[in-house]
């Protein structure tokens, strides 16, 4: 090779080395022989950078490794039901059912599979299949967009205040023990939660004296559905046995039909909707009783009877925001109401303390 030729070589590959190689490198550290010196410089360069070398396998883990947005649901599922799903002994459909896992129910993942998932809920441990099963962060973002939160209340007797201030209205009082519907509000601030009482009453409680969390379920084992059973046979029983009146108990037995079914504000109709008084109202029309339209009506119209001395078939008042009438609930005995709750929950059936009557009224009297 000619002298011009080699010259000419050595100040491409000069040039080319100037574009890949950082300023920092001398040309004293580029030997005479071009090749060996782009070679020896490129060595250094590498070397000064302290690179680790990376294993194929640790480029795999590093891809397929997921990012956890949820990290409260990791290792956990969540029913993808409409009400709830068995849980077998075994992977297979004709295996011994267990238990159910309810709609909103969360379980722990045991041991994943590709078509059933041995999960632990509550006492019961089993097999449901991943069909109706959300997982990890899939789970979080379904709990998150559908899945209510709920506050219970962790003091004797909670106000529950019009506005986010401790000298603001007392709507009503809560008990402890209660669970009530949380409601998102674009205004809220730290320290204060907003929840729905029942169609009539939502304000602001202490954050402080609530517990929040989902509404989640858990798994009900077959043991735990015959204890409900028993109970709910004994609870039928003392109630009967409380009641006084036949007529009573036809009336009380006829409205406990309609639970479960939905709320309407100002429906009438105890199958397809009805609000709080529609719902009274049309119940006893079943019996040929007439009663006013509107709860503050019926409270107005009715004959009074003391809060300690309620009877099946009784109504109970409450008041709303403004300090009128604005709910009523039907006393059904055992401590414990049947109303037309609010449009989430429809026709329940309710603790009598779940919020605080002002006054009661009778329809039937011994």
């Amino acid at each position: 090779m000619k002298k011009n030729t080699i010259a000419v070589f050595a100040m491409i590959a000069a040039g080319t080395f100037g574009v890949i190689c950082p300023s920092f490198v001398s040309n004293a550290e580029i030997l005479d022989d071009s090749t060996v010196g782009i070679t020896y410089a490129l060595d250094e360069y590498v070397s000064s950078l302290n690179i680790k070398e990376v294993k194929e396998e640790e480029v795999i883990a590093q891809e397929e490794a997921p990012t956890c947005r949820y990290p409260e649901f990791e290792g956990k599922c969540l029913a993808y039901v409409e009400e709830a799903v068995n849980v077998r002994k075994e992977p297979d459909e004709d295996s011994e059912r267990v238990g159910s896992l309810p709609v909103h129910g969360i379980a722990l993942v045991v041991e994943k599979g590709d078509t059933w998932t041995k999960i632990e809920s509550g006492i019961t441990l089993g097999y449901v299949r991943n069909d109706f099963l959300l997982f990890g962060d899939t789970a979080g973002a379904y709990a998150e967009q559908t899945c209510p939160k709920v506050a219970k209340v962790n003091t004797t007797t909670l106000y529950v205040r019009a506005n986010q201030d401790e000298t603001s209205d007392c709507l009503t009082m809560i008990p402890e023990g209660e669970s009530y519907e949380v409601i998102p509000r674009d205004d809220d601030v730290d320290g204060w939660t907003y929840i729905k009482v029942d169609s009539d009453i939502e304000g602001y409680v202490s954050s402080d004296y609530v517990d929040i969390s989902y509404g989640f379920s858990h798994a009900i084992s077959v043991a735990e559905e015959e204890e409900i059973r028993k109970q709910q046979e004994a609870a039928e029983k003392a109630r009967l046995a409380e009641m006084t009146s036949t007529k009573r108990q036809e009336v009380v037995n006829y409205a406990l039909q309609f639970v479960g079914n939905p709320y309407v504000y100002g429906g009438t109709s105890l199958t397809n909707g009805t609000d709080c008084s529609g719902f009274t109202m049309s119940v006893y029309a079943h019996f040929g009783y007439g009663l006013p339209r509107t709860a503050a009506a019926q409270q107005a119209a009715l004959s009074s009877v003391s809060l300690d001395s309620l009877q099946p078939g009784d109504l109970l008042f409450y008041k709303g925001s403004g300090g009128v009438i604005g709910h009523v609930t039907m006393y059904i005995g055992g401590g414990q109401v049947v109303h037309a709750s609010s449009s989430t929950t429809g026709i329940i059936i309710s603790n009598v303390g779940y919020r605080t009557p002002c006054s009661a009224a009778r329809i039937i009297w011994d």
